[in-house]
């Protein structure tokens, strides 16, 4: 089979398109490690017979506890792979500082910094407008800065990348829910400029 004897990793694979794609990597050999959220810790074997059925090697198919918004319980299930590689496939540990806080402040800043005074101007436009009905109150704008980091790839820039990205997309939701409501929204993605920091 082409997947046979490698490994595949899911998070949220006990359930709906996780449980899809694992019966697919399965049919074709994988074995799985299935990450599951606590809060399914008591439902883990329910769920697996739900989704794979009860024909299958448990060395084959194993299941781990694992908060994927949590940087120590992300480490502590990947930290387990003696027991989720295949016998005779087990990787040499490697260890590495990831810097999370740094990551984190990214986001937090970037994307949930812009998503949060947007929503506060959106609440206080809308809260003006209709006060100043029926009179037509001027047109709200919201332009976010994003980046050209938001259309390629930097080099071990991957939480800045993301979090211009994802600015993006959350300027596009603005648009189109608060558009027909007279709150234009857009984002500008320039380059590296000669700030201090550039």
């Amino acid at each position: 089979m082409a997947l046979s004897r490698r490994l595949a990793i899911i998070a949220g694979g006990l359930g709906g398109l996780g449980s899809a794609t694992g019966k697919i990597l399965r049919s074709q050999g994988a074995w799985l490690a299935l990450l599951y959220a606590p809060f399914e810790a008591n439902r883990t074997k329910e769920l697996l017979r739900k989704g794979y059925g009860k024909d299958f090697a448990p060395e084959e198919i194993r299941t781990y506890e694992c908060d994927i918004t949590s940087p120590s319980s992300v480490q502590s299930a990947f930290a387990r792979y003696p027991q989720i590689w295949p016998r005779g496939m087990r990787p040499r540990q490697r260890r590495r500082s990831r810097a999370f806080s740094r990551r984190w402040k990214h986001l937090n800043t970037k994307l949930l910094g812009p998503m949060l005074c947007s929503q506060a101007f959106a609440r206080l436009y809308l809260a003006v407008a209709k006060a100043a009905a029926p009179t037509a109150a001027p047109p709200g704008r919201i332009v976010s800065v994003s980046s050209q980091a938001a259309h390629v790839a930097l080099w071990k820039h991957g939480a800045y990348c993301t979090s211009k990205a994802g600015l993006m997309g959350l300027t596009r939701n603005m648009a189109s829910e608060w558009g027909p409501k007279g709150i234009t929204a857009n984002t500008v993605s320039p380059t590296v400029a000669w700030t201090e920091l550039g």
